[in-house]
């Protein structure tokens, strides 16, 4: 069975180095239904993928605190052991980009076919021959190329066309194949085009080691820790040793796109990929005697999820986020919300009403309820992640601000969100005195043009309130409250307040 994961953005993701504090929100919280605070509710969550097995981020975070890639294993797949598949296996990989039902292949020296019955032909070279193909006619097969004008000529051979045909260079070792949209790919050892119901479909048939090379710099950035490179290596040839105990069709083992595992061919191998492969030759984990389903995906959020095998558990990581923030948000207007369920009417409200109970926020969501005029809609906590591109089912969902906004820039950028100092918005952000100020379960935010975007917190907060805001005589903070010996100051622009640890605020105007 095909299982969907989600693939690291390897080379778009910067390093930072940030460490995200797991939210302290209450569960109940979280599962109340939301209403909408200017249009929008925010969705905050942590981590990208589905959260099973090896965490790709925390695998870097591992390596970086010391652990080797046995070790980085051990944390991500308990219960399992490493083992060794025998030398020379091979695998078939469905090349999906190849969608015109035909296998081209650009012209090399010494490059033959070959039919399963094991009758070969070489394939002659020069001018007159710019391009190579098998193409399906009915139920049999037939050998074409393209000539110096632009036309294609059937080739008779002593190939069986019952038989499947393949394409390889045993002098090379790599068979260019030549994709829709004029683009050349190599891939290693041989590529064959097998029959698929009424069409057909190209199949990269290659050793477990050479498939395993075009695999990890395409999940994993190669130029990171090597164990953790390694790690992945193993990762990904158990995983792709599982599909072939149990193939997804009966002409190729497993797909090379992210509802399997990415796979680029040769031409997606690097130097550090190949050390990793070479570093771990023919590794896998095994639980007992079967090997083990090893997914994995870009980051856990700290928390992996249960995949319901006995290596697949949920437990908190604290590798994941040693190397990135794991948080994110996104801003969901009623309209938006309106347009993805429409049986629902004006939108209302939104509420997580069940989890998966591991992890902050009270887990991953598994199911979410959009309430509106009409009526309401029930879906899955994946339903609702691939609706509206989230990274990942842990989140947790607040009345949200306007995007755009200072203050609502500053919140989720500088506070960090729902998971930040400041918390959840519990106003609408509003219009003050020529600038905008926007209330939290924790502190407010003040902005104008000439002063920027300004926090104030507890006793300080409350006392610029009870004094007036902005309207008053103060002004707006033109900086954040801080700290002075035992008492909290806040500047405005016409004054000072003081609050002490103890007693009164003190209110001085210039």
């Amino acid at each position: 069975m095909a299982v969907t994961r989600t693939r690291i953005l390897a080379l778009a993701v910067a390093l930072t180095g940030s460490v995200m504090t797991a939210p302290v929100t209450p569960t109940q919280a979280a599962d109340a239904t939301v209403k909408p605070l200017n249009g929008y509710v925010v969705v905050t969550g942590a981590g990208w993928g589905h959260g099973k097995g090896m965490s790709q981020y925390g695998a870097y975070g591992a390596a970086d605190a010391g652990l080797s890639h046995e070790k980085i294993l051990a944390f991500y797949y308990p219960k399992t052991t490493l083992s060794t598949l025998k030398s020379g296996n091979t695998i078939r990989v469905w090349v999906s980009a190849d969608t015109d039902k035909m296998l081209n292949v650009m012209p090399s020296s010494g490059q033959r076919v070959r039919d399963s019955a094991g009758h070969t032909y070489t394939l002659p070279t020069g001018s007159k021959y710019r391009q190579w193909r098998i193409k399906r006619s009915g139920s049999k097969r037939v050998l074409q190329y393209l000539n110096s004008s632009s036309k294609w000529v059937t080739r008779t051979t002593k190939l069986t066309s019952s038989r499947v045909w393949t394409f390889d260079n045993p002098s090379r070792g790599i068979v260019t194949v030549r994709l829709p949209g004029s683009v050349s790919r190599d891939y290693r050892d041989k590529v064959a085009l097998r029959f698929y119901g009424s069409g057909a479909r190209t199949v990269n048939t290659v050793s477990m080691e050479h498939y395993v090379r075009g695999v990890v710099p395409r999940e994993m950035p190669t130029s990171w820790h090597s164990e953790a490179v390694q790690a992945q290596a193993v990762a990904a040839r158990s995983y792709a040793a599982r599909y072939q105990s149990s193939p997804q069709t009966s002409i190729y083992d497993l797909c090379d796109t992210t509802y399997c595992q990415v796979y680029g061919g040769q031409d997606a191998e690097t130097s550090g990929g190949n050390s990793a492969v070479a570093a771990t030759p023919n590794q896998v984990l095994r639980y007992g005697s079967a090997v083990a389903l090893t997914m994995f995906s870009s980051s856990n959020g700290g928390q992996t999820a249960d995949g319901g095998l006995p290596y697949l558990v949920a437990k908190a990581d604290p590798y994941d986020g040693r190397m990135r923030n794991q948080a994110w948000s996104a801003f969901l207007s009623s309209t938006r919300l309106q347009q993805a369920y429409p049986s629902i009417g004006t939108f209302s409200g939104l509420r997580v009403s069940a989890r998966d109970g591991d992890g902050p926020w009270g887990g991953r969501a598994d199911t979410v309820v959009i309430s509106g005029s009409k009526g309401s809609v029930t879906v899955s906590g994946g339903s609702f992640k691939s609706k509206f591109g989230l990274k990942e089912r842990l989140f947790g969902v607040f009345a949200g601000l306007k995007p755009g906004t200072a203050n609502s820039d500053r919140w989720q950028d500088d506070e960090g969100g729902t998971t930040g100092r400041l918390g959840a918005p519990i106003a609408n952000e509003v219009s003050v005195a020529g600038g905008l100020f926007a209330r939290f379960a924790k502190g407010d935010l003040y902005w104008s043009k000439a002063t920027g975007s300004r926090l104030l917190t507890g006793a300080l907060a409350k006392a610029y309130r009870d004094e007036g805001g902005p309207s008053s005589k103060l002004g707006f903070p033109t900086a954040d409250g801080k700290s002075s010996g035992s008492s909290t100051v806040g500047v405005f622009q016409h004054g000072r307040i003081t609050c002490p640890s103890s007693g009164d605020c003190e209110v001085d105007l210039n």
